[in-house]
Formats: C-alpha cells, structure tokens, sequence
C-alpha cells in the first residue's frame, strides 16, 4: 500500500508539467497568429464618442502590445521603455513645451490651467498625411541581437 500513493502524487505532478507546457505551447503560437494577422497594421485611429457618450481611448497596456506586436520585442523590454518615453512626453507637455516627433507630429500646447487637483492642457498636433510609411529609413543598420 505504500507504493499506491507515490504512485498517485508522481502522476499528479507530471499532468500538471503537462498542462504548463501545453499552455505555453498555445500562448506561442497564438502570438504567433496574432503577429501574422496584424502584418497589414491596422491604423490606430479612434473613431468619435463611443455609444454610451465615452471617448474610445487607447489604453496603456493596448499601446503596450500593439508596440511589442509591432517591433517584434518581449514584453518584459518593452513596457518599461514605453512607460518611461509616456512619463516624458507628459512631463514636457505640461511644462509648456511642444514636441515635434516623427511618426507622431508636432505637437504644440495651447493653453493649460490648473484646476484643484489636476493640470489642464489643450493641446494641438498638426501630422503629415502618410507620415506613418515615411518613419521608416534605408540604410540605417538593423538592431543587434
């Protein structure tokens, strides 16, 4: 009898290996898929007030993937670039400077305000028509891996 439950907790442990590996296999190809189905990126555009009268927003962890999806990067090395390139251009805007980024616009502040517990600032970005497909330049090296 004391086989019987070695035996039970040797099968219970390799499932659960199983059902990782299983997991992580569908996780890989998913991307994989997902990668694939998103070559003819889909410009990010939104479209007006959404039906129940909120903005359709693009969130953070929405940026965070379209740019992982994009670049071709892990996660892990791109969330905390991103976070930091967000906190800067948030930090610039509301000292009052504009920005003039490729692939973005030029971006100029209108107006700002302090209001009790928040800053207000009106902004203006002017972007070139196409601008997307012009980011990209020949003859610049491709990334080291």
């Amino acid at each position: 009898m004391a086989k019987a439950p070695a035996t039970t907790r040797k099968s219970a442990s390799s499932s659960k290996t199983r059902a990782r590996a299983t997991t992580s296999r569908k996780t890989s190809t998913s991307l994989k898929e997902i990668a694939e189905a998103a070559e003819p990126t889909p410009s990010v555009v939104a479209e007006g007030p959404t039906e129940d009268g909120g903005l359709d927003l693009m969130r953070k962890k929405e940026l965070i993937e379209a740019a992982v999806l994009r670049a071709g990067v892990k996660k892990r090395d791109a969330k905390p670039a991103i976070e930091a390139a967000l906190s800067i251009i948030g930090e610039t805007l509301t000292s009052g400077r504009g920005l003039n980024m490729p692939g973005l616009g030029k971006v100029k502040v209108q107006n700002s305000k302090e209001l009790e517990d928040v800053q207000v600032v009106n902004l203006r970005l002017r972007r070139k028509t196409g601008e997307a497909e012009e980011t990209v330049k020949e003859g610049l090296a491709e990334p080291a891996e």
